[in-house]
């Protein structure tokens, strides 16, 4: 019964919060340029940019493998809805052989005429930190920070970006993390879904700003 009035209570917070909250601000611009089939360049794992204030301390870079657990988390989303069409990722691994740029929308971009895609995802993860206990009691939550950007291969040029930078706290810390609770119940997440949460936020950002 404490469960459900708890859940109750949360759905109530979630809902006058709901209410003020929008995903797609007016002042931001429609995407132009046709985007109907997306493909993903592998994220590429980079060290976190020191605070300023940080000088001398120890660069942090995201744990192995990040970059591939996140770059799955892309294809999982999108495969979640049938709004997105994709190029499925053992043919993107296949073109990737024909793909030799150095800078990753270059990268992005030759992907995209190999595989015939209107728009290719590209971007980096710098931060992806397990939490520190189980799901039901952490000492630490899972930390995730990583970019996403969408390229148009038509024209060339990078239409969209988005960043995602969440370290989940407990929700009587901080109510702003209300919408992890929501999404993913009373539990403390892993890395991999807190990545997962993460990139469904930038898509559905994503998805309203495209025509």
């Amino acid at each position: 019964m404490n469960r459900v009035l708890v859940r109750a209570a949360l759905a109530l917070n979630v809902l006058s919060l709901a209410g003020c909250a929008s995903i797609f601000k007016p002042s931001e611009p429609m995407i132009s340029s046709p985007v109907k089939l997306f493909a993903v360049l592998p994220l590429k794992r980079v060290a976190a940019s020191p605070e300023p204030q940080a000088v001398g301390v120890d660069v942090e870079v995201a744990a192995p493998d990040a970059e591939r657990v996140v770059t799955a988390q892309i294809y999982a989303v999108m495969a979640e809805s049938s709004t997105w069409r994709f190029v499925p990722d053992l043919q993107v691994e296949q073109a990737m052989r024909e793909v030799h740029a150095a800078e990753l929308e270059a990268r992005a971009l030759q992907l995209g005429k190999v595989v015939k895609a209107d728009g290719v995802f590209y971007g980096t993860v710098s931060r992806f930190r397990e939490r520190d206990g189980s799901e039901y009691g952490a000492r630490h939550g899972a930390s995730v920070s990583f970019r996403l950007a969408l390229v148009s291969v038509e024209t060339g040029a990078t239409v969209w970006e988005g960043r995602f930078d969440q370290t989940q706290q407990a929700l009587s810390s901080n109510l702003l993390d209300w919408w992890m609770f929501w999404e993913a119940g009373p539990k403390w997440v892993s890395a991999r879904e807190l990545s997962h949460l993460g990139v469904g936020q930038l898509l559905g950002e994503l998805r309203a700003r495209l025509p």
